[in-house]
């Protein structure tokens, strides 16, 4: 039975209906036995051959607590859906999320920066953005004068590992002894109203729903102070589901002129 789950079911199917023909004569009951085993091996075939319908997305646990990052976790749900597929998350650090995606161990990561694929080639983009966002300066000194990077020369800055969108412009401009990453956000706003940090750097949206979960506190003693850069965040597919990223485009930008956007938008929250 192994053996014959593992030949060609075009190959299976003749040899039955030949063996099937010669038992005929022989032994009525026999034959239609034959003829259930064969609809039965060519259905089991069929569905061993049957490619996988499920895409794994990887996504840190800091980004899948945005609001913006839920929402596109909805946009793309609704679309793999209407193309027939069905997508599941999961959580890594974000030292781990681009190994499993080159190892393809997983399917793509849901949420990066529009050039992230420069730096990793075996991914492929959805060029249509999931969204646009800012990446945004905050200090505890409300007075702090940042209009550009270079402004942040000799201050000591914090950021959030793995943001390279950040990482990149802040390597290029100051020390690596000023620079502080930080895994949690929440910790480098606690820091930064300690003033144990002159700025944090991070992507508006985000850094802001953080904010408003702080003590008062907090909140009263962190100031933003200027926006440095506008992006766009996309969907990166691993080689194995690469072909998709074109439909994906499409149907995104179909889901934008349709209204379908904002209405999932505006969907409130589920808990």
């Amino acid at each position: 039975m192994i053996k014959l789950q593992l030949l060609n079911s075009g190959v299976l199917a003749n040899y039955l209906v030949r063996l099937n023909l010669t038992l005929f004569s022989r032994n009525r009951f026999s034959s239609i036995k034959l003829v259930i085993l064969l609809c039965l091996l060519i259905a089991n075939v069929s569905f061993a051959a049957a490619p996988g319908k499920t895409i794994v997305l990887g996504v840190t646990a800091p980004a899948l607590k945005s609001a913006q990052v839920q929402f596109a976790e909805r946009v793309y749900s609704d679309i793999f859906d209407e193309l027939g597929y069905e997508m599941k998350l999961e959580v890594l650090p974000s030292i781990r999320l681009p190994i499993q995606t080159k190892t393809g161990a997983i399917d793509g990561e849901l949420i990066r920066m529009s050039n992230y694929g420069k730096a990793h080639r075996h991914l492929t983009r959805v060029d249509e953005p999931s969204f646009e966002f800012f990446v945004a300066v905050y200090g505890h000194d409300k007075s702090l004068n940042v209009d550009s990077w270079v402004d942040l020369k000799g201050l000591n800055v914090g950021y959030r590992r793995g943001v390279k969108v950040i990482e990149n412009e802040l390597t290029k401009v100051l020390d690596e002894k000023d620079l502080v990453q930080l895994t949690d956000v929440s910790r480098a706003l606690r820091l930064l109203s300690l003033e144990r940090l002159d700025a944090y750097i991070g992507i508006e949206s985000l850094t802001d729903e953080y904010i408003t979960s702080q003590s008062e506190r907090i909140k009263l003693s962190i100031f933003k102070v200027s926006r440095l850069k506008e992006d766009s965040a996309h969907l990166f597919l691993g080689e194995r589901f690469s072909f998709l990223a074109p439909k994906i485009s499409a149907a995104l930008k179909n889901m934008k002129l349709s209204g379908r956007y904002d209405e999932i938008k505006n969907q409130p929250k589920s808990d």
